[in-house]
């Protein structure tokens, strides 16, 4: 029997992952009642469900790309955020509270 230590940070390469769909992505379609709720849910992982917004006007405004690109940057967000909190030697069992970036994003008036 192996040392666990070394067998537990052993990596595994998985194969890739065959594409479900089989239609073009239409991401100017408004956003399914799925997609709508992983909105919601990385708006309260981003802080966001703290806005008087939150949640139908959020979903309600966005299409599928815009969506997406949220989502896809609340993910990278928490995950840098993630990443930091345990370089600064926080507990791994700590729950990592996001704030709501609003106020840090810069804005286009036209």
């Amino acid at each position: 029997m192996g040392d666990p230590l070394q067998e537990k940070n052993t990596a595994e390469t998985l194969p890739d992952v065959t594409p479900l769909r089989t239609t073009e992505e239409k991401e100017e379609n408004k956003l399914t009642e799925f997609q709508s709720e992983i909105l919601q849910l990385a708006a309260v992982l981003n802080g966001d469900h703290f806005l008087s917004s939150f949640p139908d006007e959020m979903s309600s405004k966005m299409n599928v790309k815009e969506a997406h690109e949220y989502v896809e940057g609340v993910v990278a967000r928490f995950k840098r955020a993630s990443k930091e909190a345990i370089m600064l030697g926080v507990d791994e069992s700590t729950i990592v509270d996001m704030r709501s970036s609003l106020t840090n994003r810069s804005s286009i008036h036209n």
